[in-house]
């Protein structure tokens, strides 16, 4: 017999992987801004983090980046912040030979080309999900910040769906699910576990040492948080009458 979850904590499960999505996606799509640092530090984000008693990896990853916040002033050191955004740019954008290049197809590939088979069939899900790329500038769509910001698209289509409480989308909602555990094994996890490495080996900063250990950890749980989605029954009201989603 399928167990089933309620529509409250299903809720609760879909947002806490926005958040997350949320800030991995933002500081592996661009240099770090002070604006987002200034709210990351001063929100204590690293702090709220869900999931972290279900992943030793996602607890050290945290403690790398706590403590390396609470040793350098990345919003009023204007030499700390240099450190931070530097040592981004060195490893994603150059000038120098990156130390970890941020697209899949670098991964996956024996030639290591862009804009091969696997960028193109990134971009057909996008296209397939009405996923636009804020700001693309030419990249390649299989960059890993591209990735992270598509499977939080995907997560908000899971909410909408919940929230909307409408059981003909049955079929909709559990696709989606479907096509998120797949984007893992195919791209995502298919080169973040070589590409954290990269980075945890190459960083001069703890901070980002830790957000790549974050990265690969998390991930590997939401694959298995999806697995179990994909097997449980939701339980929602609709009209006034309690249904199954």
């Amino acid at each position: 017999m399928k167990q089933s979850i309620a529509q409250k904590e299903l809720n609760y499960i879909f947002r806490a992987r926005q958040f997350v999505y949320d800030i991995l996606a933002r500081f592996f799509v661009e240099e770090p801004s002070k604006e987002y640092l200034k709210y990351f530090v001063e929100s204590e984000l690293i702090s709220i983090i869900p999931f972290v008693e279900d992943s030793k990896g996602m607890e050290e990853a945290i403690g790398i980046i706590r403590a390396y916040l609470n040793e350098h002033d990345v919003i009023n050191n204007n030499d700390d912040y240099e450190n931070l955004h530097w040592d981004y740019t060195k490893m994603f954008i150059g000038p120098l030979e990156l130390v970890a290049p941020p697209w899949e197809s670098v991964y996956v590939r024996k030639d290591q080309l862009l804009f091969q088979e696997n960028t193109v069939a990134v971009q057909r899900k996008f296209e397939e999900f009405g996923f636009v790329i804020r700001d693309q500038n030419l990249e390649a769509e299989d960059h890993i910040g591209f990735e992270l910001d598509f499977m939080f698209h995907l997560n908000e289509l899971c909410i909408d769906v919940i929230e909307k409480e409408e059981p003909n989308a049955l079929s909709y909602f559990y696709y989606l699910i479907d096509q998120q555990g797949k984007f893992l094994e195919n791209h995502l996890l298919a080169f973040v576990p070589a590409f954290s490495k990269r980075v945890m080996d190459g960083a001069d900063t703890q901070f980002f040492k830790g957000m790549a250990k974050l990265l690969d950890a998390y991930l590997k749980l939401d694959k298995e948080i999806l697995h179990e989605i994909a097997t449980i029954d939701v339980v929602i009201r609709t009209h006034d009458k309690q249904g199954v989603l």
